[in-house]
């Protein structure tokens, strides 16, 4: 959907330009995968088993290849070690030539993104569990599992690890904290609540990365509420009654929810008090939002990033891609966030 904006706001969408002049490709998507944006790299899965890394500074791809299982996880990297994850249940890893290093099995598929952090290759498998491997050597550290309602929704959210800590988004509305070291359960705590008489109407699941910053961490279920708790302990601070499947982002001031209508909601980060709700996008599968240099970018089902103003929800830009669908939220740190279409193209945007 092309926005009509007024052309003081159009001269705003120069401060978000595409880096790369024709965007990077790794195969069109059959399932949901983002890109990982690295201090000097750009990893990236696609297709049925397509694997590549690019240079992030020019987008020169280092190697593409083919693994020889169909990827369902996308890919995590840390150090020297990429991680992918199978439909078959297998977690394959390789250094930055693309060689093979190790390959475990877990109990069923991968289809949410490894992690990898702490010397330690996180999976997060299609039954719940999540485990633990060496990052060198595959050998497995521990696993974290708790019992499945009947009904669930698939999940491919993957663990977030934040100052030694394993988040998990789980079925049944439950946020999990657990030791990275050891794979001990710190706390756990309700972020909804399943109500309603039918077992569809009590998916309360939560399948998008719970986000963490500073002592908070937040996170949103679908057919629930957002919720964010104290980091360490897992206390309530605060929570709205919301729906989500897509997720959530973070700044000094606000909590951004992308709600299961496609409008952007915006509350008070220490209250949760509403702030200002963007509806123009409603209807439109619009991703989670991220957060650029000042400014909330979400993409939609027509591959159109689009660019909000944190303080009220303005459109302040707008900027197409090649059409395909962007799923996931854009990838971002300080400078640069990155975004992959359903169509398989990666781009790259900065600020000007």
């Amino acid at each position: 959907m092309r926005l009509n904006l007024p052309s003081c706001l159009l001269l705003r969408q120069q401060q978000i330009s595409r880096l790369i002049g024709s965007p990077l490709s790794v195969g069109k998507q059959s399932i949901v995968f983002s890109p990982l944006l690295m201090v000097k790299l750009i990893a990236a899965v696609g297709g049925d088993n397509e694997l590549a890394l690019f240079e992030r500074a020019n987008g020169k791809k280092r190697w593409q290849i083919k693994i020889a299982q169909p990827v369902a996880g996308g890919v995590g990297i840390s150090g020297g070690v990429i991680a992918v994850g199978s439909r078959n249940g297998d977690v394959l890893t390789y250094d930055l030539n693309g060689q093979p290093i190790w390959s475990a099995k877990v109990t069923s598929e991968v289809i949410s993104a490894p992690v990898v952090s702490d010397d330690l290759v996180i999976v997060r498998s299609g039954d719940g569990k999540v485990s633990a491997f060496s990052a060198d050597k595959g050998e497995l550290k521990w696993i974290y599992q708790r019992p499945q309602p009947a009904l669930l929704l698939r999940n491919y959210a993957p663990p977030v690890v934040a100052d030694g800590v394993v988040y998990v988004g789980q079925a049944a509305g439950r946020l999990t904290a657990i030791s990275i070291a050891d794979g001990r359960v710190l706390w756990e705590a309700p972020v909804a609540l399943p109500r309603g008489a039918s077992e569809l109407e009590r998916v309360t699941d939560i399948v998008a990365p719970p986000v963490v910053r500073g002592d908070m961490v937040c996170a949103v279920a679908f057919q629930g509420r957002v919720a964010c708790l104290g980091a360490k302990q897992g206390n309530l601070l605060w929570t709205r009654e919301i729906s989500s499947w897509t997720g959530l982002a973070i700044d000094s001031q606000n909590v951004y929810v992308t709600d299961a209508k496609g409008q952007i909601n915006a509350f008070e980060r220490t209250t949760g008090r509403s702030i200002w709700r963007q509806d123009l996008l409603a209807n439109r599968l619009v991703s989670a939002p991220a957060m650029l240099a000042g400014n909330i970018l979400v993409g939609d089902l027509d591959g159109y990033i689009h660019v909000v103003n944190p303080e009220d929800g303005r459109f302040v830009g707008q900027l197409p891609t090649d059409g395909g669908r962007i799923y996931l939220a854009p990838q971002s740190d300080s400078s640069q966030a990155i975004v992959q279409t359903g169509k398989g193209s990666i781009y790259l945007l900065s600020t000007q």
